[in-house]
């Protein structure tokens, strides 16, 4: 499955979009609950609503 296809099917209990990483505990909820059920996707720097590809700036860098 391409990423065209993930970004066409609904989020539930396996697919998951993320607009960013202002809030890790909410990507960590999602972690979690996929872990503790059968896995699952993540999309980091995808919007919930319009599924508009953002991306995420410089993900590793570290915040002062």
């Amino acid at each position: 499955m391409d990423l065209v296809d993930i970004l066409r099917r609904p989020e539930g209990k396996t697919l998951e979009f993320k607009r960013d990483l202002s809030s890790p505990e909410g990507l960590l909820r999602t972690v979690v609950a996929f872990a503790n059920t059968a896995g699952g996707t993540v999309l980091l720097g995808v919007e919930d609503g319009t599924r508009r590809v953002r991306g995420v700036a410089d993900p590793l860098a570290l915040e002062e």
